[in-house]
């Protein structure tokens, strides 16, 4: 007995020790952990085609898709980092008072203003994280361009409805207030600067950057162009937009305005010259936007001076 119980022990010492050199193996743990956007990218683009729009309006009322771009890096140019304020303005404008807001709108601009109401968005009807809330929309009459794809417009978000509805909405602030809290960040080389509403194109470049501030808000301020695929850098494509914060921190403002500019042609490519610029697609943005930065905003139409004023001068009265 005592011999069969010896056996026994050296067995099991035996079975542990075997037990004990296994190698179980491990999945390798990534360097960096994948942000935000990086996650809604890779989920994006693994159960969701992007659809075709023929309109901004349409566009913003998608739950909708940014495809990765390849923007390219531009070359090293000194810009000023500290935030412009914008004060006077020189041509003439009109102050409206309407539907619980205050602007300036400069006679280049456009003739009036028309506030509307627009509800949130219903989660059950698109993706959540990319839904948005209730929201205040300033349409305009008489806008000085009439013949591009999008329209004019400015939203008015609720902030902190804003960051609560989805995890878009709440990544676009952040950015946002990161951008305007570190002025050593260099807007000309951010990859992709923030932008709302979500749009199911991607951002394909961005130019003439600026951090603006006043009494009534702070933004930044920039040219850009969105698309699904190559495109060219025309004036029916091209707009300005504007991104920012409310000075008492309730509202998240983004206007979508339309400009020219004498640069660019009033036409879309044709087919042969699309042909051409895919060739090399990356230097023929870089090219355009060395164009554009190099003339500093003085070939367009509304001018620069315009639009920033009356975005600097927006005040919501509630």
């Amino acid at each position: 007995m005592k011999v069969s119980t010896h056996v026994f022990l050296m067995v099991s010492i035996m079975a542990l020790l075997i037990s004990s050199c296994q190698v179980i193996p491990t999945e390798p743990t990534p360097d960096f952990p994948a942000t935000i956007e990086q996650m809604e990218i890779q989920n994006q683009i693994a159960t969701m085609q992007m659809e075709s729009t023929q309109q901004a309006a349409t566009i913003e009322s998608l739950i909708t898709q940014v495809p990765p771009t390849n923007t390219p890096t531009p070359p090293a140019i000194e810009v000023t980092q500290e935030p412009t304020e914008v004060s006077g303005y020189a041509g003439e404008f009109t102050v409206i008072e309407k539907d619980g807001f205050i602007l300036k709108l400069p006679s280049e601009v456009a003739q009036d203003i028309m506030v509307s109401n627009v509800l949130p968005d219903d989660p059950a009807e698109g993706w959540l994280d990319f839904a948005l809330p209730e929201r205040r929309v300033i349409n305009f009459s008489g806008y000085r361009i009439q013949n591009h794809f999008h329209t004019p417009v400015i939203y008015v978000y609720p902030l902190q409805k804003l960051i609560e509805a989805g995890q878009y909405g709440e990544t676009m602030a952040t950015n946002l207030q990161e951008l305007l809290d570190n002025d050593n960040i260099d807007l000309q080389l951010d990859a992709d600067l923030p932008f709302l509403p979500p749009f199911n194109a991607g951002q394909v470049f961005h130019v003439l950057e600026e951090r603006l501030t006043s009494e009534y808000n702070s933004g930044i301020r920039y040219l850009t162009l969105y698309s699904q695929g190559i495109v060219g850098v025309d004036n029916y494509n091209i707009f300005y937009t504007y991104q920012g914060i409310s000075a008492d921190q309730q509202y998240y403002i983004a206007a979508i305005l339309p400009i020219n500019s004498t640069l660019l042609s009033y036409e879309e490519l044709t087919l042969d010259e699309m042909d051409t610029i895919s060739q090399d697609f990356t230097n023929y943005i870089i090219t355009m936007t060395e164009l554009i930065r190099t003339d500093n905003g003085e070939s367009l139409i509304p001018t620069l001076a315009a639009l920033d004023f009356m975005m600097m001068s927006l005040l919501s009265q509630d």
